[in-house]
């Protein structure tokens, strides 16, 4: 098991805090073999010498500017000879947007959050594909949510922008399919990540795994290796001739009626 993705080499975009689904899945990989680079905002610079420590490869990345994008995987793409993976687990919520109604959200708020939570994969996928070109079993994962397809209280600029990011990883994976680059998503229910207590606070982030757990047809709450685990799977070579899809982890949850 440890040596599933042995000798492959790639990047994690979005690491916020250990934390994050980001990091999990950054240790995951790493756990299972893989030389694994993570993207930070440039203001969370202090975090790199951490992660540095941990075997993980810092790399500054602002998803609002495209030159500090082609600048990172570019640098990345030279220091590994190649990528054998990108996950993308970018997200963006502007002061205060989640507080107010869906019609009031200003054409910034929208289309700054749009960039980096979707325009983003296209930008990240654009100048890694001759690095993923490289390898020999080139993959691409995003990570979406129930907001996406279900409306959420406290959500619905980041459901708006996972819906969006749904499409953009079905017409990704329409384009690089014939170059061998396979791009999928995960989809999965609440974990106890600092974005999902910050966006819904922590009561009701333990209340609602709590009510998810109930209803699962595991009766179990979502861990993290859950999902990162599903995410090694699509990035790993078992996955084969299998693109543009959606992997839902939740425990049967979504398809328990009662």
């Amino acid at each position: 098991m440890n040596e599933l993705l042995a000798g492959k080499r790639g990047l994690v975009l979005g690491v916020s805090s250990e934390d994050s689904v980001a990091f999990h899945t950054a240790r995951e990989l790493q756990g299972l073999g893989a030389e694994v680079a993570v993207s930070l905002r440039p203001s969370r610079r202090a975090s790199m010498p951490a992660l540095a420590e941990l075997g993980l490869v810092p790399t500054a990345l602002d998803a609002l500017d495209e030159t500090s994008i082609q600048t990172a995987i570019d640098t990345l793409g030279a220091r590994f000879g190649r990528l054998d993976f990108l996950v993308h687990t970018l997200v963006h919520v502007p002061e205060g947007a989640l507080d107010r109604p869906v019609t009031d959200l200003s054409a910034k708020d929208f289309a700054d959050a749009m960039e980096v939570g979707a325009r983003s994969l296209l930008v990240c996928a654009k100048y890694a594909r001759p690095w993923l070109e490289k390898s020999s079993s080139p993959r691409i994962v995003a990570l979406l949510s129930g907001g996406a397809d279900f409306a959420m209280p406290s959500y619905h600029l980041v459901g708006i922008v996972k819906a969006a990011l749904a499409s953009t990883v079905r017409y990704l994976a329409a384009e690089l399919g014939p170059r061998g680059i396979l791009c999928n998503a995960v989809n999965f229910s609440m974990l106890e990540t600092d974005a999902a207590k910050r966006v819904i606070g922590v009561e009701r982030t333990s209340q609602t795994r709590q009510h998810l757990a109930k209803r699962a047809m595991t009766r179990a709450p979502l861990a993290y290796h859950d999902v990162t685990r599903a995410i090694a799977f699509l990035v790993s070579p078992l996955c084969s001739n299998l693109t543009g899809e959606s992997l839902l982890v939740d425990g049967g949850f979504s398809k328990s009626y009662f």
